[in-house]
C-alpha cells in the first residue's frame, strides 16, 4: 500500500492506494502540529476503513506548506522506517519539460496534477484545480507549458467579508439563476459564475491561442458540485494519483 500525502494551504487531502482503490480523507491544519498527532489519528481512519496501517511500503508527499514537510519526514521515519519521496520539479518523470522561467517554482501539487494528466489523460491536457486557490495548468506535447492561478472560491468570498463593514461571510453554494435578489445571492452568483466563466473563457483563449484542442480534467473538493460543460472529466484522485505516478519514476532512476 502507498500512502500519500496532498498538503494543501487549507486541507490535507490523505490518500491510501491499496491496488486499485483509493482511500481518501480530508484533515485540517491541527492535526499535522506533529508526526505523534498525525499518527494517532491517521490509525484510527485507517482502522475503520478496514486497511491494516503495518502493509503501508511507501510514503508519497506533495506539499506547498514548506513548514510541514520536516513533520511529515519525521512521522514517516518514526513510524514506518521510510524515508518519503516529495514531489519536485528536480526529477524529470515520464520525460515531462518545464517550458517555464523558472521550474523550481512550480507548486508540488500542480506538478502532480500534470503528471497524472499526462499518464491517465494524454498530451495535450488542461489541468484545472479547485483549491484555496484555484490552478490552471496546461500540458502541451507531452510538457508543460504554462497556466494561470486564480483565488479560489472561499478565499473571495472570505476577502468580501474581511474587507467589507456590511457584506455577510456566506456557504459556497451554487445556484441555477444570474440575478441575486438578497446579498447572499450577489455574492454566490458573483463570485462562483464570474469565476467559472473567466475560466470557461480563458480555456477558449488558450485553445485558440495553442491552434488545437486539449483534454480539460478538473479537480480538488470545490469542483464536485460545478454543472459548467468546459470541461471533460472530474478526477477527484488527480493529484494523489500523481503523487503516486511520480513516486514509481523516481525509484527507477
Amino acid at each position: 500500500m502507498e500512502l500519500l500525502f496532498d498538503v494543501g494551504n487549507s486541507y490535507t487531502i490523505v490518500g491510501i492506494h491499496n491496488v486499485d482503490k483509493f482511500f481518501t480523507w480530508r484533515l485540517g491544519p491541527s492535526i499535522l502540529e506533529s508526526e505523534d498527532i498525525l499518527f494517532a489519528n491517521l490509525s484510527k481512519l485507517v482502522e475503520y476503513s478496514k486497511l491494516d496501517i503495518n502493509n503501508i511500503k511507501e510514503i508519497g508527499i506533495s506539499s506547498v506548506v514548506p513548514k510541514v514537510n520536516f513533520i511529515l519526514e519525521q512521522f514517516s521515519n518514526k513510524y514506518f522506517n521510510i524515508e518519503p519521496i516529495f514531489v519536485s520539479s528536480e526529477h524529470k518523470v515520464y520525460n515531462i519539460g518545464y517550458l517555464v522561467d523558472y521550474p523550481k517554482e512550480i507548486g508540488a501539487d500542480r506538478l502532480s496534477n500534470v503528471i497524472a494528466s499526462k499518464v491517465d489523460y494524454g498530451d495535450n491536457v488542461i489541468a484545472v484545480d479547485f483549491g484555496t486557490a484555484i490552478t490552471v495548468d496546461v500540458l502541451e506535447g507531452g510538457n508543460f507549458v504554462g497556466g494561470a492561478i486564480i483565488p479560489g472560491f472561499r478565499t473571495a468570498i472570505n476577502a468580501l467579508f474581511s474587507k467589507t463593514a456590511k457584506l455577510p461571510e456566506v456557504d459556497l453554494i451554487p445556484v441555477n439563476y444570474n440575478l441575486g435578489k438578497n446579498t447572499i445571492d450577489n455574492i454566490q452568483i458573483g463570485v462562483v459564475k464570474t469565476t467559472l466563466f473567466g475560466i470557461e473563457k480563458l480555456i477558449q483563449e488558450i485553445k485558440n491561442e495553442r491552434k488545437q484542442d486539449f483534454f480539460v480534467v478538473v479537480t480538488g473538493g470545490d469542483a464536485k458540485f460545478l454543472k459548467f460543460s468546459f470541461f471533460d472529466k472530474y478526477d477527484s484522485n488527480l493529484t494523489l494519483k500523481g503523487i503516486k505516478y511520480y513516486m514509481k519514476e523516481v525509484k527507477t532512476l
